[in-house]
């Protein structure tokens, strides 16, 4: 009879304890009422220690990162005070390159500059409004400019699109006009973002290079020997420095 009494009693604790146990609500059901949400729960390590249950965490979407030594922008001309003359432009038709632009942002060629070998790099026009082709470089046309540059001489090489040419080669022939072209001529200031021209002549000497600015007839070139260039000329040129931004 006593163990009757006894497996009765507990019985009747255990219902009473259940019974006396609050229901949880759903975090839906405290926020309705004005409380807090439910804590968060915990689940046991293999050592008995509480452990957080892991959120679901969203994949993270990644950029693909620019090339290393590979370099985007426009092209800024400048004096050789640093003040700029403008981006360099990108229109249809004739011209192309082969000046400064004043129409606008929509206007300014952007290029990228990729290297061709340790020294020298490729600059390729990456919205071009002209057809191809489409590389930044130097191009002289045998009838007109004698693709030579040297101290003493006024000729001049033009500042234009050109196709793709080695680094370091000779000037290529291209089409039938009997246009001369190099396009993997520009040295990069990885500092500044400056790039330098460097044309090779048909001989493969390498003479000195410098970049013009024809600010009266809003025309780019290169040259041997700017001095010799604005003799006697009644359009005179001034050197200017090219920077990639």
């Amino acid at each position: 009879m006593m163990v009757k009494v006894a497996v009765f009693f507990l019985v009747a604790m255990t219902l009473g304890v259940a019974s006396a146990l609050p229901i949880q609500e759903t975090n839906g059901q405290r926020l309705a009422r004005g409380l807090p949400p439910n804590p968060p729960k915990f689940m046991r390590s293999w050592d008995g220690r509480d452990l957080p249950t892991p959120a679901m965490v969203a994949k993270r979407t990644q950029t693909s990162p620019t090339p290393p030594n590979v370099y985007t922008g426009r092209l800024d001309v400048r004096n050789l005070d640093g003040s700029s003359v403008g981006h360099v432009r990108n229109w249809p038709g004739g011209g192309t390159i082969g000046g400064t632009n004043y129409l606008g942002p929509n206007g300014d060629l952007l290029v990228k500059a990729t290297p061709s070998n340790n020294d020298l790099y490729d600059i390729l026009a990456s919205n071009p409004a002209f057809p191809a082709p489409f590389y930044v470089g130097a191009g002289g046309n045998s009838l007109h400019n004698n693709p030579i540059l040297a101290k003493g001489s006024r000729n001049t090489i033009d500042f234009t699109n050109v196709a793709q040419t080695p680094p370091g080669s000779k000037p290529v022939a291209t089409g039938s006009g009997g246009l001369y072209v190099e396009s993997a001529i520009w040295s990069l200031n990885k500092n500044t973002k400056q790039v330098s021209p460097k044309w090779i002549n048909p001989d493969g000497s390498s003479p000195p290079t410098t970049l013009a600015y024809d600010i009266r007839e809003n025309y780019l070139f290169f040259v041997g020997d700017l001095a010799a260039y604005n003799e006697g000329n009644d359009t005179p040129a001034s050197a200017v420095n090219l920077f990639i931004i």
